[in-house]
This record gives structure tokens, C-alpha cells and sequence, in this order.
């Protein structure tokens, strides 16, 4: 919940950083003047940025996507040439170091012939390692080095004919990669830091003695990724024909590691390091897509779609846990799955057919039906150990080793109903409807990991077993999500327009096991789960004058989540309200143009976003059993900013912005019997930037500006704050 919800005041602040990194192109007041900048056919644009930050230089990483010690280069290239009369050749590139930002590619177009494009590119992702922040004794969990970062490639080539009055043939490949290290969050049993200590046992105190919360993990990543596609457009008469035939691999080689119990002083539970989950995925798609669209008349068109696709996966790797003897007092390796392998194939059939209708000049309507079938079977297993109650030693001959095994087998098959209508008769107002409904009637069949063969340690004994009954499930997977919308515009005059929207979203999914049927010791029971939403858009936009315009939108929704479920044969379950969200989003735009020399924008969100749990019904005791409390979701935020532009001279354009955001959602308290979501921080900035025009083939820019973060969500362990200053040169070529 903390990680989903935090990321739009995250995408926000980064708008006020990125004024200052991504250069906003000049002001609209400036292309007024008779001496506005050029825009140049080809260019080439170097430059230079270079941060003086004081505290967490990886949460500035993170936040801007540049380090702190800067970066520099080509920041863009763009040429263009006509080599013959019919030929055109395109050149991008970039280059710029800190960042690790580079791009090259070319493309050469003939007329009436086709083109032919190539290019590379890769740039580098930064990411914060840090994890759990326990408040009640100002402890902070993080890697080391705590700034990591994903660097991501792709190579591709295109190739396209286009013969005059002759189908369109098209033919690309794609190859990505991603490789690199990234942090992540697991719920892990880490020491509470105020947990009492004695004779290397843990006692209870005021607070959970051993209370699990986040910490911290390092993914590493290995990944690659080819495409490889065909397509073909043809036109005859009324008749619009697409073949496409797609083929995709994937080889990925994943891993992770953390540190268990980091900085425990308690001797059952020593400090030790875990390198886990370590994956290899390989994957084959095959994918074939046939459109047909057919125009008969201005009244009625027909969109024909038919689609396969076959996929085959095969997993493997191993996850080795560190496990703690208090009989040897020694760590030994624990194979929590080892000598992994596993399978799965899935086949997928889509067929659609849309309607489209135009009656008169005043309607128009989208009848269509989507139906689709899959069928996909997995298999497969691996190896778990653990150390014999009565071994004297961490020798192979004292370990249980077991063979497990996993099976599943699942069909979907959904038919997909939609309908769209507008209306545009009423003077200067224009109705539309849409609804859809995503009905979904499947099967699921699987066996949960059980052991098939066992070897005891020691004793050497094998055992081998089935399925036990608790492992099989059977159960009928049912699905209805129905989406429906109601809005109209009104253009009532130029200065005002008014547009509003009603949406509702019911989705409902149900899972019926087959005891509930036949009565046979199968699992599976009754379960359902749903959420329906009910929400409003409205926008309002005014103009009084020419030079002054006002944008005004809120958008509230509403609805419930709930739970229905009972494990008794044949029971119908009752249902019980899992959750109530409500989110309010209020925003306003002004644009002020005073002169075609003097531009201002100023903008404010208000965001209002609230999930009820059952907190605070929490009971917090100095015994041991301390229910763990359920905080409510809360992401309120505010964000706001200002934009002036103005001319200074025919030569000179001169900016200031300022951003501010904040949230208040983080409850500390909760860390007494639980894990305290929420995040509270305050971002700020200013930046300051000219724009000077030397000659008509050469423009440079500067910017200064001055970022402040603080974040209690971490303890202020990640703030950070200073200037930054941007150069560049922009010359015609």
C-alpha cells in the first residue's frame, strides 16, 4: 500500500526537480516577438549540470535521476539531410555522462519506396537502499552501497516497404536488456531495538518483543528480452486487412539477498546474510493477429479480429536460507527450495467484432463482443532440507531431504460485451455513454507444493506419499467487472465550457470450490471477493478574456470492498465490508498572458485519498500476544507551483518556478504493535533560468535553482537539500 500510493506525489515532485534537468523549451510570450528564437532543422545541443547536495545523496538520485556529482555532454542531436532529391536521412543521438544517457540511431526514408531505421539506446535508473525505519528507538535499516541503479538497453532495426497502391510490409526486431541492482522491501523478523535482553532470550516489554517489520533487499538483475515481428497492411476497395505474426523470447537470471536480523545483539538470532530467490526464467511466445475493417458506407463499418498466441515457460534456481542451530549454536544452510525446475504452456484464442454505426450527423455507436479462451497447465518441483532433530553435525548425512512436487491447471474463458454511443443534436452539448462488462467463466485446478519422496537424515529412511487431500483444490473461478460511464460537454461559449462525468466500477470475483458441488473431500469452499466504485468528473474551463484562463476540476469517488467466504460444504458465507475508500481530487490552473511579453502560470492539487480498516481498534499490552494493528490508508497530499515567464530583450527570455508538495500521513505510534504506513514529507524548489539567443545559429541557456526534501517516513534519514546549476549551447549545424 505505501509503495502504490507514494508514487504520485513522487512523479510530482520530480515536475519541479525536471525544470531544471529537463529544460522546458522557451516561453510562448517569446514566439510572439518578431525576434523569437529559431527553431533549428538540425542542431546540436551540449551541456552540463552539476548539484551541490548536502545529505542523502541516493534519495536525490532517486528523486531527480542524476547523481550528485553531475553529469555532462551531448544532450541532443538531431540531424537531417536530403541526400537525394527522394532521400532523406535522420541522425538522433545523445550522450551524456553521470547519467549513463545515450542514444544513436539514423534513418533513411525514400519516397514512395519505404525507410529503413536502426538505433541504441540506454540510460540508467536510480534507486534508494533503504528499508525499515522502527521510530519508537530511531532506527534505520539500509544497504550498503545504499545507492543502486538499473541500466536499461535496447537495439533495434525497422524495416518498411511502401510501394505505391501496394500492401504495406513491415519487419522489426527489438533487443532489451536490463541488468543492474535495485532496492526492494520484504517483511522480515528484525530485533526490536527496545526488546529487553537476558541470557540471550528476548522478554516482553511495553512494546512487541520481536515485532517484523521492513527491511531492506537487494534484487539483482539479469534480463533480456527479444522481439522479433512481421506485419502486412493491405487495402482493397472498402477493406482494410492487418496480418501480424510476432515472436518473443525472455532469458532472466534474478536473485536477491538481504541481511537477516541486521544488528542483533541476541544470540538465538546472530546477524547473517541471505542470498535467496535466485531465478532463472525463460519464456517463448508465438502470437499470430488478423484484422479486417470494412467500410460499407458512411453509415455502417465492421472490425473483424482473430488472434492466437502459444507460450512456453521454464523455471529454475534456488532459494538458500541461513538457519540458526541453538542445539550446535553454529549457522548451516537451510534449502528452502532447492534444484528448482518447472514448466508452463498457455494457449490463448481472441476473437472480436466491433459495429460501428453513424446513423445521422448526430450519432454514432460502437456495438462490440470480445471473446476469449485460454488454457494454461503448469508443472514442477523442487528439493527442501532441513537439519535433523538429533544431528550432532552439519554433515549431509544429518539432513532430511524432501522432494516436492506442484501441479496446476487453469481455464479462462471471457466474453467481453461493449457499447459506446454519442449524441451531438442539442446546440453547443455532446452526450456519450460507454459500457462493458468482462464476464469470466473458469476452472482452476491445482496441488500445493507437497512432498512426494522423503529421506530422513541419519536414518536414511525413504518415505513416499501422495497428494495429501489439504494440497488438492478444485474450484470454479467466476468473474463479472462492469465498468459504465455517463458525461457531456458544453461549449456553451468561447469563455466557458463545462464537461461532467459519471462512472461506476463493479467488480465482483467468486470462487466456489468443488465440495460445495458433490460433497467429496476436495478443498476450495466458497470465496469472493469485490469493490464497487461510484465517482464524478467535472471540469470547468473559463476564460473572462482573452489573456486570463481558469481550468477547475474535481474529481470525488466513493465505494466498499468486501469479502464473502465460508470453508463449510455447501455454505453460502457472509458478507463482510473489507474496506471503504473515498478520494477526492480538487485542482486549479490559471494562465495569465498581461503582455505577448509576460507569461504566467500557477497551479494547486489537493488530494484526498482514504481506505477504512479497523483501525484503531488495537490493543498494545505488555504481554506477548499483541494483536498487530491495521492502520487506515491515507495518501492526502497537496503539491503546488508557479510559473513566470517574461522577454527581457529580443536576445533574452528569462524563467522563475517554484514547486511545493507535502503529505502528513505517516502515524508513528502504530510501530508499537504493527508497521506504520503512510508517508509524511515536504519537497520544495526554486529555479531561475535565461535564455539568450548569441546569433541566429547559436542559442545558450542557464539555469540555477535550489531543492529541499524532508522526509519523516524514514526519520529525516533522507533528506537532502542545495543547489544545482544547469549550462548549455545550442548551435545550428
Amino acid at each position: 500500500m505505501h509503495a502504490s500510493t507514494f508514487s504520485l506525489p513522487r512523479r510530482a515532485g520530480l515536475l519541479c526537480a525536471g525544470a531544471l534537468l529537463a529544460l522546458p523549451g522557451v516561453l510562448k510570450a517569446a514566439d510572439a516577438n518578431a525576434d523569437a528564437f529559431p527553431n533549428f532543422e538540425s542542431y546540436i545541443k551540449i551541456s552540463g549540470q552539476a548539484p551541490i547536495i548536502t545529505g542523502d545523496s541516493a534519495a536525490f538520485a532517486n528523486r531527480t535521476g542524476t547523481p550528485t556529482s553531475g553529469a555532462a555532454g551531448i544532450e541532443d542531436l538531431y540531424y537531417t539531410k536530403d541526400v537525394t532529391k527522394d532521400t532523406t536521412l535522420v541522425i538522433n543521438g545523445r550522450a551524456l555522462g553521470g547519467t549513463d544517457d545515450y542514444l544513436a540511431s539514423f534513418n533513411f526514408t525514400k519516397s514512395n519506396v519505404g525507410s529503413v531505421e536502426a538505433g541504441y539506446k540506454t540510460f540508467r535508473t536510480f534507486y534508494d537502499g533503504v528499508g525499515g525505519f522502527f521510530p519508537l528507538a530511531d532506527k534505520f535499516q539500509l544497504m550498503s552501497p545504499e545507492q543502486l541503479h538499473v541500466d536499461r538497453g535496447t537495439f533495434w532495426l525497422t524495416a518498411t516497404l511502401a510501394l505505391p497502391d501496394r500492401p504495406v510490409f513491415k519487419l522489426s526486431f527489438r533487443d532489451e536488456t536490463r541488468n543492474g541492482q535495485k532496492d526492494s522491501t520484504e517483511w522480515a523478523a528484525i530485533i526490536n531495538p527496545n526488546a529487553v535482553i537476558v541470557n540471550g532470550a528476548l522478554v516482553g516489554t511495553a512494546v512487541p518483543a520481536n515485532t517484523p517489520f521492513v527491511a531492506p533487499n537487494l534484487l539483482n538483475i539479469d534480463e533480456h528480452h527479444q522481439i522479433l515481428e512481421g506485419s502486412m497492411v493491405a487495402n482493397f476497395g472498402k477493406t482494410t486487412e492487418t496480418f501480424k505474426v510476432t515472436g518473443d523470447w525472455a532469458d532472466n537470471q534474478d536473485g536477491r539477498s538481504y541481511v537477516k536480523y541486521p544488528g542483533s545483539t541476541v544470540i538465538v538470532d546472530p546477524t547473517v546474510t541471505v542470498l535467496d530467490d535466485q531465478e532463472f526464467y525463460k519464456s517463448t511466445s508465438f502470437k499470430l493477429l488478423n484484422q479486417t475493417v470494412t467500410k460499407f458506407n458512411e453509415v455502417v463499418a465492421l472490425d473483424v479480429g482473430l488472434t492466437y498466441q502459444h507460450a512456453t515457460t521454464t523455471l529454475g534456481g534456488n532459494w538458500v536460507t541461513p538457519a540458526y542451530s541453538t542445539t550446535l549454536k553454529t549457522v548451516y544452510s537451510a534449502v528452502t527450495a532447492g534444484s528448482i525446475f518447472g514448466g508452463t504452456k498457455l494457449d490463448d484464442y481472441v476473437g472480436n467484432i466491433f459495429l460501428r454505426l453513424t446513423p445521422g450527423k448526430n450519432w454514432s455507436a460502437d456495438l462490440g463482443f470480445r471473446d476469449e479462451y485460454n488454457d494454461t497447465t503448469s508443472k514442477g518441483g523442487f528439493v527442501t532440507t532441513s537439519l535433523a532433530a538429533a544431528a550432532t553435525s552439519t554433515a549431509s548425512s544429518n539432513f532430511t531431504v524432501a522432494n516436492d512436487l506442484t501441479y496446476s491447471h487453469y481455464i479462462d474463458h471471457v466474453a467481453t460485451p461493449e457499447v459506446t454511443v454519442q449524441y451531438q443534436g442539442f446546440n453547443q452539448v455532446s452526450l456519450y455513454a460507454t459500457f462493458d462488462d468482462r464476464i469470466n467463466r473458469g476452472t482452476q485446478h491445482w496441488v500445493n507444493p507437497y512432498a512426494a519422496s522423503t529421506t530422513a537424515g541419519i536414518t536414511g529412511v525413504v518415505t513416499t506419499a501422495g497428494a495429501p487431500i489439504g494440497s488438492v483444490f478444485y474450484q470454479d473461478a467466476n468473474q463479472d467487472n462492469e465498468d459504465a460511464k455517463v458525461g457531456a460537454i458544453w461549449n456553451a461559449s468561447k469563455e466557458f465550457t463545462f464537461r461532467a462525468e459519471v462512472f461506476r466500477k463493479d467488480h465482483q470475483n467468486r470462487f466456489i470450490g468443488a465440495n460445495d458441488y458433490i460433497g467429496t473431500g476436495s478443498y476450495g469452499a466458497l470465496y469472493a471477493t469485490g469493490y464497487t466504485f461510484t465517482g464524478v468528473k467535472l471540469t470547468v474551463a473559463y476564460r473572462p478574456i482573452p489573456e486570463l484562463a481558469f481550468t477547475t476540476r474535481y474529481q470525488p469517488q466513493s465505494g466498499n470492498m468486501s469479502v464473502l467466504a465460508n470453508a463449510v460444504t455447501g455454505g453460502s458465507g457472509n458478507e463482510a465490508t473489507s474496506g471503504r475508500a473515498k478520494t477526492q481530487l480538487i485542482s486549479e490552473t490559471v494562465d495569465w498572458n498581461p503582455t505577448t511579453r509576460v507569461y504566467v502560470q500557477g497551479n494547486v492539487n489537493l488530494n484526498y485519498n482514504y481506505i477504512q480498516t479497523a483501525y484503531p481498534a488495537v490493543v498494545v499490552s505488555t504481554t506477548t500476544n499483541i494483536p498487530t494493528p491495521i492502520q487506515n490508508s491515507n495518501n492526502n497530499y497537496v503539491t503546488a507551483s508557479a510559473l513566470f515567464g517574461f522577454v527581457l530583450d529580443p536576445r533574452t527570455d528569462a524563467q522563475l518556478q517554484g514547486f511545493w508538495t507535502k503529505a502528513d500521513n505517516y502515524n508513528p505510534q502504530i510501530a508499537a504493535g504493527g508497521q506504520p504506513y503512510g508517508a509524511s514529507f515536504d519537497e520544495r524548489s526554486v529555479v531561475a533560468g535565461v535564455k539568450y539567443k548569441f546569433s541566429d545559429r547559436v542559442l545558450g541557456e542557464a539555469k540555477g535553482g535550489y531543492l529541499q526534501r524532508t522526509d519523516a517516513t524514514t526519520g529525516n534519514f533522507t533528506n537532502y537539500r542545495g543547489p544545482l546549476f544547469y549550462v548549455s549551447l545550442t548551435c545550428a549545424l
